[in-house]
């Protein structure tokens, strides 16, 4: 009977270290930038040459430290954090990203 205790209490545990986790990497930084990545492709996708828009910094999913594209994908940097996959984004534009004081701004040319 002790050693059904002690199994019980011990998968508890278990249960309640992994559950911990699981929740630290659902509501982590790496979601909100994934988020960020997909929302910025999508203008991008949606946007016609004269068309420009910003990112600030200072972003409700963190501080943006770093906009780029490469290869066809869009990487941003939130609070030192590496996009690991970028997002990919469709467009037959020129893109062009320019880094200002508060702002990264995206020009569709």
């Amino acid at each position: 009977m002790h050693t059904v205790i002690i199994h019980i209490i011990l998968i508890g545990i278990i249960f309640a270290l992994f559950f911990m986790a699981t929740a630290g990497k659902i509501n982590g930084r790496g979601v909100l930038q994934q988020v960020l990545e997909k929302q910025t492709a999508l203008l991008i996708d949606s946007a016609v040459p004269g068309m420009s828009f910003e990112v600030r910094k200072m972003n409700q999913n963190g501080i943006v430290q770093k906009v780029s594209l490469k290869d066809g994908k869009i990487w941003i940097v939130v609070e030192g954090l590496n996009s690991l996959k970028g997002y990919p984004y469709f467009s037959r534009y020129d893109i062009e990203v320019v880094e200002e004081l508060d702002k990264f701004v995206v020009f569709v040319k």
